[in-house]
Parts: C-alpha cells; structure tokens; sequence
C-alpha cells in the first residue's frame, strides 16, 4: 500500500481499544450517553465547564485544544465541498464517527482520521504535553544537511554531468538537422567529443536547445537507470499531453547510483521535475486554482478587477499587476510539475515551442492596450514582470519590455503630477522581474543581462522608482551550486535586490531544510520574500505539505531568525553588500539566520494568507480549513463583500509523516503538528513595503467593478 492512501490500517475492534486505553475519560464519556444527541450535549457541557478551569494557553496547551474541539462541535454536520473529489459535497461529522467507533458501529473512517482527533482528544482531557524539538537540535541539524557545495556532492555531480554530456553526444550525433554550432566532426573521438560539450555547458542556448523533452532523450542522458515507476510517470504522462522540458544542466543535479537508485538529498529538485501519478490521472480536468487568474475579455475577474483584452494582465491587489507578455518569456528553463499554471499547459496556452513564441512577441494594438491601462490606473505602482520567466526573453527582447516600461511609468508619472495634489493617481515605484533562472539555467546571466539592468536602473531611479527587484526560487541549498552561486553575485553588481520564493513541498518541508536554505541565502545578499504552502487540487496532492507544518515551521523553526529589530527596509540602499548587512544583522543580534519571509498560500480566491482556523475533518482524516484575508495589506475592494475562503487539503497529517518516512525522517520529530489547527499571518518585513507618496492618493479605483 502507498503512503499517499488513507489507510483502514486498524480495525474498528482495534481503534474502539486504543481509544479506550489511551482516554479512558473520554471513551466511558460516549459510551453512557443514552443516543448521539445526548452525547454531544454532554460534551459542550464537559467543554465549556473545562475552558474555565483551563490554565494552559499556549499554543499547544489544553485551553487552545478546547477551543478546536468546540469549533469542530460547532460544525458537526455541516456540508462542505471538496474540489479534491470532482467537487462532491459531503458532511464534516468527527464526532457521530467517534460515537459510531465507541458503541461498536463501523463509521468507515480511516486511520488518519483517528490519529488526528485522538491527538486533540488526547489534549483535552488528558492534558498532555508536546515535546516539541529543541532548537539546539534543530540548529544542528541545519548544519548537518547536505549543500551543493560540499565535495561529496560536487564530485557526485560531476558524475551525474558525464552522464547527462554522454547521452547528449548520441542526440546530437541522431539529430536529423545539423546544427550550424553545436555538432561535430567524423575525426573526434569520444573524449574530444566530451571536451567539446562541456565547452558548450557554458552557453545557455546549448541547454535550451538540447532540453530532454522525450522519453528517448530522457533514458539517454539518465543512462536507462531512473526507476520503473518514475518512468511509468513519465510515459503515461506523455500519453495525457504533458510535455517533458528538462535542461541538461538541471538534470545534472539529480544523482543516480550505479544501480538506479535515487539519493534522498536531491529529492526537493526531483521533486520539481519528476511527474507525480496524482498529476498524471487529474490532468485534463485540471481546475485554476486562483479564481481571478481566469479572465474573460470584458469582464472583472474575480477579484473584480478589469483588464485589457487577452491574458497577458493578471492582478489580484489594488496596487501591482502581473504582466505576461507575449514571446518566449512564456516558457520557462524546465517544467515545474507543481507549476502554478499546469491549467495553461493543459489549454495549450503555455509550451515550450520558443520559435513560435517569438513569432507572437508583437502585437502593437494589444501593447498598446495593455500600456494605457498601466499608466491610467489610479492605483498600480508595482509591476511584476514575469511568464512563465522574464529572463526566458533574449538580451534584447528584455531590454525592450523595460524600455516599453520606463516609458509607461514617464507618462504615468506625468499623468499623476497633472492632477491636483488632493486626489492623484499613484506612480509606480517598484518594478519586479519574476525568474527561477537563476535556479535552474544559471548560465543565462551575462554580462550584457547585468548591462541592461544596470542602465534601466540608473534612468528609471529618475522617475521615482524606488524599489529593484528580482524575483526568484530557490527551493533547497542543493541548487546553490557553485554556477548559481556566481550568477548571484553577477546581479547583485545590477543594483536590483534578490529575493526568493520558496514552495514549501513535502521535500523541502524537513526539518531545518528552510532555515539553512535562508541562511545560505543571507550569505548570499538574497532576502527570503515567501515560503508558499504549494497549492492546488489532486495534481499536487504529492508535494503538498499541510498548512499544520507550515504553521509549525513558522512557530519552531522561522522564530530563530527573526530579528528584534526590523532593518529590511536597509536592504534597498545598496543591494551590492547585502551580503554584509545580513552578516552584521546576524552578528549584532546573535542570530543563525535572518528571516525576512512570510509564510503564505495562495487562496483559490483573492489574495495570500496564513491565517486560518480548522473548521472540519474530512474521513480519510484531510483537515477543512477556513480563512481570513491578509490584515497586513491592501486588497481589492471585492473581498469586503467575500465569504471567508474554504479549503479542503489535498492530503491528511498522517499521509504526510507516512511520506516523510519514505524521506529518512523521524516521524517524532515532528512531535505536536496536529496542535497547529489555526495560524496568524506573518507581518511584512519593511523591505516588502511601498514607500510613501509625497501627495495625497485618490481613493477612486478606475478599473475596478464590484458586483
């Protein structure tokens, strides 16, 4: 049986015996009450007499365990929808299964379902405490996880890239057009021919152009060794139409022993290019997950913005917007399989076919379109210029979507400054290049990019742009190879600050993995921006984590490096020594690392929040979560009129520790993650703030409709 399964593990004989053995009080509690009613009764009765006896009130304390179980009384039978199940609507009733399981009935709920409310029964009647993990522990743990730049692994990787250049050769040498740069001559050998690949390494293009993107390339460069049911994965997968794009350089990270088996240190990077069945079986009914991000031509989305014709505007909040545009910024150095737009690639939208891209790359009406919205909107002053990646576009494609936006933001500028000081529009003030390049094809980076960038910045700072950002992910340290780690410090000469997005996966969720990724990135100069819980429906259900281990992440791991006093917003002053001011922060502070991220999911509404309470429990033991806005920002006026956000996790707690010990990891170790049934969100660090306008902003929002 799978890990992933809600398991029938223990009769119903079995678990009515643990539940009897291990809260006694509670099990003789059900079995005297005369009929279900009665016990329910009983229990709000027991409850609300034991919250005023109750000391306890941290956040793992009986006092909080009371006030779940209330909550979940308090929802007993209430109807939920689960997008995860086609949308079937079903009963949350925790406590008519418990009174089934006690009076000798079979309430078909699994055993996930039971280790979640037993451990919360467990803490409200019994008073147990958690040994959480010590943070000495955990800092040492930090310290024993494998890097990118230890010599094990660099000399593993070397390996792994003679693999990958040995199984190029024989593409390239079977390639039916010959290349008029990368191909070679009957005279070399296969030493030369080595040689002459590893000279092409260095060349970005080389990667693009020879990107694994089918089965045959895939068992050639992974010499025919990566495990049956990975490649089941990937077969079926192709069958489904889900295309496979994976550049040699990336591929060389992952390492493949002698007899095909996979390495649990880079399994947060195979994690991310590796089909997961779960992706396999949903697509073709793959749902958007982020309602607003479908858009109609004449209509608000759903956060009742409205906005040019065409997709290449998405915009949640009042004062940024995404922008897409066209060409082959809409491809990406590598498929994530949790892409957060896999619904594009299964409409067709998004592929990898970069030649007919570039065809698409101008068109004048939509541009124009697109840049009056810009510089007429009484709110926007951030842009996020993304794909796909921004860094995707060639050298000179990039330099003209920045010069296209220096001028929005010109007349933006001149628009705002014709309005009376009372009621103006904002100017923009940031600008943002979206890029997991620096992640996955590093070699993209030259010197003429950093050029570009330098100069957009030196003219634009003119304007009153004030913040210079690029935007990227780095998921684990294992990609903070000695290629990255110089293309890192190429950018930083920009000016721009560097900021990284992690997706909290199952992989990357260990223990102590996110505090070692933000201190080798404070070494670095880049600032931790989000740690996003990974979203969507059953296609992620393999790297999902549950919010309760991103809430534990926050409150026992993210704490030891949260600084007393906030200096992010230093960060902007001179982004080329960040590097330094995160070594001083840390020195005058005493701390292993600075955490200058939020935890976060995107809600499949409008908008990112951690706040959140659980309000139910599926059978199979998936905990119903609902959610509250961010208080820390601004938002579309449409979520003053919204319902709370409702979400079905993709799989239980218990699923994830069945899965952590596929990992290596020990389950006791994540000793009180059930208690994390509700979680606050995170206060901005200031560097992540808008400045302040010298004049008065209108209140007005010009491309905003709320029905």
């Amino acid at each position: 049986m799978s890990y992933i399964e809600s398991s029938f593990v223990e009769t119903q004989i079995e678990i009515r015996t643990r539940i009897q053995k291990e809260i006694p009080s509670f099990y003789e509690f059900a079995l005297n009450s005369k009929s279900f009613n009665s016990f329910i009764s009983n229990i709000e009765d027991d409850l609300k007499n034991k919250v005023s006896l109750s000391s306890q009130n941290n956040i793992h304390g009986q006092q909080q365990a009371i006030s779940q179980m209330l909550l979940l009384l308090e929802n007993e039978g209430n109807e939920f929808e689960d997008p995860n199940r086609n949308n079937q609507k079903f009963k949350s009733q925790p406590f008519f299964w418990l009174w089934q399981t006690i009076n000798g009935e079979n309430s078909f709920a699994t055993s996930d379902f039971f280790d979640d409310m037993l451990d919360l029964i467990k803490r409200t009647y019994t008073s147990q405490n958690i040994n959480t993990i010590a943070g000495e522990t955990l800092l040492s743990r930090m310290n024993e996880i494998p890097k990118a730049m230890d010599a094990e692994v660099l000399k593993a990787r070397t390996e792994s890239k003679q693999r990958v250049m040995k199984g190029l050769i024989t593409i390239i040498e079977n390639s039916k057009n010959v290349h008029k740069i990368y191909h070679f001559t009957d005279e070399q050998t296969i030493d030369e021919k080595l040689n002459t690949v590893n000279k092409w390494w260095n060349d970005y293009r080389f990667h693009l152009r020879y990107a694994i993107q089918n089965l045959e390339q895939l068992r050639l460069t992974t010499n025919n060794q990566l495990p049956e049911e990975v490649m089941r994965n990937f077969e079926n997968g192709v069958k489904k139409g889900i295309p496979i794009f994976i550049n040699p350089y990336f591929l060389s990270l992952v390492h493949i022993g002698p007899n095909g088996e996979l390495s649990a240190d880079d399994r947060t990077i195979r994690d991310y290019i590796f089909n997961s069945k779960d992706l396999v079986d949903t697509f073709g009914k793959i749902k958007a997950w982020e309602k607003e991000d479908i858009i109609e031509d004449g209509k608000p989305n759903a956060a009742g913005w409205l906005l040019p014709e065409g997709d290449s505007v998405h915009r949640r909040y009042p004062e940024v917007a995404i922008f897409i545009p066209e060409g082959r910024g809409r491809a990406c150095a590598g498929l994530c399989v949790s892409c957060q737009r896999m619904y594009g690639f299964q409409k067709g939208s998004l592929n990898f076919d970069l030649e007919k891209m570039d065809k698409k790359a101008d068109r004048s009406q939509q541009r124009h379109d697109i840049f009056n919205y810009f510089e007429n909107d009484s709110h926007l002053r951030d842009i996020l210029i993304t794909g796909g990646d921004s860094f995707m576009n060639t050298d000179a494609r990039l330099k003209t979507i920045l010069d296209d936006f220096y001028n929005v933001a010109l007349r933006k500028k001149q628009n705002s400054e014709s309005i009376s000081v009372d009621g103006r529009i904002a100017m923009f003030q940031r600008v943002r290049l979206g890029t997991r390049i620096l992640a996955y094809l590093p070699q993209r980076v030259g010197d003429e990019l950093v050029k570009i960038l330098k100069e957009f910045k030196e003219k634009a700072v003119k304007l009153g742009i004030k913040q210079f950002v690029i935007q990227t992910h780095f998921e684990t340290t294992m990609e903070l190879t000695p290629e990255a780690i110089k293309t890192i410090e190429l950018l930083r000469e920009t000016g721009w600050i560097i900021v990284n997005q992690q997706v909290f996966t199952a992989a990357s969720s260990r223990r102590s993995h996110s505090m070692q990724l933000r201190r080798e990135l404070n070494k670095l100069g880049v600032l931790p921006y989000y740690t996003f819980a990974v979203k969507g429906f059953k296609e992620n259900r393999e790297n999902f984590t549950p919010l309760a281990r991103v809430a534990q992440e926050v409150y026992e791991e993210k704490v030891y490096g949260k600084p007393q006093k906030d200096r992010s917003v230093e960060f902007h002053a001179d982004p080329k020594n960040n590097h330094l001011l995160f070594k001083q922060i840390e020195e005058e502070e005493k701390l292993p690392f600075v955490a200058t991220d939020r935890s976060l999911m995107n809600l499949p509404a409008v908008g990112k929040s951690l706040s959140y309470y659980q309000v139910g429990i599926t059978m199979d033991g998936r905990r119903i979560l609902s959610f509250e806005h961010d208080k820390f920002r601004n938002h579309s006026p449409v979520v003053h009129h919204s319902d709370r956000v409702i979400i079905v996790e993709a799989k239980s707690i218990a699923c994830y520790l069945r899965q952590l010990q596929t990992m290596g990891e020990n389950v006791s170790d994540y000793s009180g993650i059930y208690s994390y049934s509700n979680a606050e969100t995170e206060r901005r660090s200031e560097a992540f703030e808008y400045p302040k306008f010298d004049f008065n902003q209108t209140t007005n929002f010009n491309n905003c409709e709320v029905n």
